[in-house]
């Protein structure tokens, strides 16, 4: 999670998070994200 982010907006919630993942396991991600019912907006 983009750490920096969360500083700069007080930890309100109001600016998306970031999340790294290498190629290789973006499917498995993907699914991780899914199936816990987050929302996403996919860049790649």
């Amino acid at each position: 999670m983009d750490v920096h982010m969360s500083i700069l907006e007080g930890s309100i919630g109001i600016l998306p998070r970031r999340l790294l993942v290498h190629q290789r396991d973006l499917f498995r991600a993907r699914a991780v994200m899914r199936d816990n019912e987050i929302e996403v907006a996919w860049d790649a």
